[in-house]
């Protein structure tokens, strides 16, 4: 009877008896191998054995954007935000994929509810690995998320705003001779000439060609 039920199951099954998790692995080892639309199969699969596999809808987003279909993995993130409405790293990915297609405001939204998700702007909390629990890979460090939101507001051209959160990177030091260049930018689109100088000499004192460039033509003029 034993053997009857096993094979039963096994045609009911189509003989597939590999776990969501061995497909994700799966999948893994194919982005790995940059054959993102393969890993993509494999983690469907994943997903329609387990419909809450969160892990298998972030990497499947991953790969979407990797093959740049952003608006699918907009709608694999959803799926985690069903299921887990702080997800931070699906909130974060939202915010990067609709930035992507220049729809920043929709961007800045997300990336606001990403940084609630992690207590809020002025006290976060940034989860470290650990025995206990897996949250971590869930997680986004507040300062990626300030500098992808300023380079949205940027595209928004809410200056002011932009330029607060590179000088939040650079508290955080987090791309710090890059947040100094665009916080000269911006300065300079206020013709702010004493600040603008200033951000792009500190950039270009950690290496940042670009400040050099900005500084040469626009500091050193009638000087």
């Amino acid at each position: 009877m034993k053997k009857l039920t096993l094979i039963l199951l096994i045609l009911i099954t189509g003989c597939d008896l590999k776990s969501p998790k061995e497909y994700l692995k799966e999948g893994w080892d194919l982005e790995d191998k940059q054959q993102y639309k393969a890993a993509i199969k494999l983690l469907d699969k994943a997903i329609d054995k387990d419909p809450k596999f969160k892990e298998a809808y972030l990497s499947r987003g991953a790969d979407k954007v990797a093959i740049k279909d952003y608006e699918g993995a907009i709608s694999d993130y959803a799926n985690v935000l069903k299921l887990d409405s702080k997800n931070t790293l699906a909130l974060f990915n939202t915010g990067n994929n609709f930035k992507r297609l220049n729809q920043n405001s929709k961007a800045v939204a997300y990336y606001n509810k990403a940084l609630a998700s992690k207590g809020g702007e002025v006290i976060m909390f940034d989860s470290t690995p650990n025995a206990f629990t897996n949250e971590s890979d869930f997680d986004v460090k507040g300062s990626e998320i300030f500098y992808q939101r300023a380079l949205a507001y940027l595209g928004i051209d809410s200056l002011k705003k932009s330029f607060n959160d590179f000088h939040n990177c650079v508290n955080l030091g987090y791309k710090v001779d890059e947040s100094y260049y665009w916080m000269g930018t911006i300065a300079r689109a206020y013709k702010n000439k004493e600040v603008a100088c200033k951000c792009f000499m500190k950039s270009e004192q950690l290496g940042n060609k670009n400040a050099a460039i900005e500084r040469e033509n626009y500091c050193d003029q009638n000087q």
